[in-house]
């Protein structure tokens, strides 16, 4: 298939994914015959850093994921991280963080985290999501239907990522808005939750 044509598929299952599902659901095909199913927004959280700048921040982006391998999906947090900062002259630069800290109920969660290029042979069209400031990392944390469901329901209020040297980031949540639960009932509603899925791996 030439790489015109396949573009031309590629946008119309897009617009197809996006106009059918009112928005909720943003979907696309790859050219190795993945379909990627994303929300039509990533929440926003933000960091300042007040002895560089009062007005420049870090902004931490957060994404569900679906991936559809001839009907094995499999399902991902797309981790954005973004900042204003002028960040290796003014303010340090951070490690690429390897572990992502939530919490459901008060309960902590932890979430390995990876390159998102390592989720898709074709390293995906990064940035999967926009993003008001764009990302110069992209990671990718493993989950499961039932752990997006968890996290959809919490208004999640902060998060955090860590380095393996033990270097931890704070984010609080920047915008208001919780659009998860459209996303997996968008899912469902096409007939979403998995007959096959794979475990996550820890």
């Amino acid at each position: 298939m030439r790489a015109a044509e396949f573009m031309a598929i590629a946008l119309t299952v897009t617009f197809i994914g996006g106009c059918a599902h009112g928005g909720g659901l943003i979907e696309r095909l790859d050219e190795h015959g993945v379909t990627i199913t994303r929300d039509a927004a990533p929440l926003v959280f933000a960091r300042t850093e007040s002895r560089y700048s009062r007005s420049a921040r870090d902004y931490l982006y957060l994404g569900p994921v679906e991936t559809n391998r001839q009907g094995i999906r499999d399902y991902y947090l797309w981790v954005g991280i973004a900042t204003t900062l002028d960040r290796g002259f003014i303010a340090p630069t951070m490690e690429i963080p390897h572990m992502l800290y939530l919490s459901v109920h008060g309960e902590p969660i932890e979430l390995a985290l990876r390159p998102w290029s390592e989720v898709l042979r074709d390293g995906g069209l990064e940035p999967l999501y926009e993003t008001a400031v764009d990302t110069d990392t992209a990671l990718a944390a493993r989950v499961t239907l039932q752990q997006l469901e968890l996290l959809a329901a919490e208004p999640l209020a902060q998060v955090a990522i860590a380095t393996a040297a033990g270097d931890t980031r704070e984010y609080l949540r920047w915008e208001e808005r919780q659009d998860w639960l459209d996303f997996i009932a968008a899912l469902a509603s096409r007939g979403g939750a998995p007959t096959t899925s794979r475990a996550v791996s820890r």
